[in-house]
């Protein structure tokens, strides 16, 4: 598996741990990382694309940004979150999130916030599409 061998445009692959399955789909021209949980949950990330969160029930707001970078076989994918309104509950801070795809070796690590969940990955079969 390579993001930029053979001028891939399109990668898709099932992932696994013990417990927990996940599909991912990867656009390389667009900077786009689709992910479907077994659990029903999707995320999308496309590089660049921002929304303004909240205010939440405590009065945070926040910028968040996503970013997809692909330097070789390695994907890192996650958030920007620059604070732009504190809360009552707390004052908020500037944060990121970086998860990662290595095609070289097969493998998916996602910040699942108390842990690093790692999944094996392989090439999905073929004609699944976006």
């Amino acid at each position: 598996m390579s993001a930029t061998g053979a001028g891939a445009k399109e990668l898709h692959l099932d992932c696994a741990r013990t417990d927990q399955k996940v599909t991912l789909g990867l656009d390389t021209e667009r900077r786009y990382l689709e992910i479907m949980w077994s659990e029903g949950v999707a995320e999308e990330y496309t590089q660049g694309e921002s929304y303004i969160s909240g205010p939440d029930s405590f009065g945070e707001k926040e910028k968040v940004t996503y970013v997809v970078t692909i330097d070789k076989d390695l994907v890192t994918f996650g958030q920007d979150r620059a604070c732009l309104q504190s809360g009552t509950k707390k004052k908020c801070v500037d944060s990121q999130t970086r998860d990662t795809l290595d095609l070289a070796k097969g493998e998916l690590k996602y910040d699942l916030g108390d842990e690093i969940a790692v999944f094996k990955c392989q090439p999905a079969p073929p004609g699944r599409g976006f």
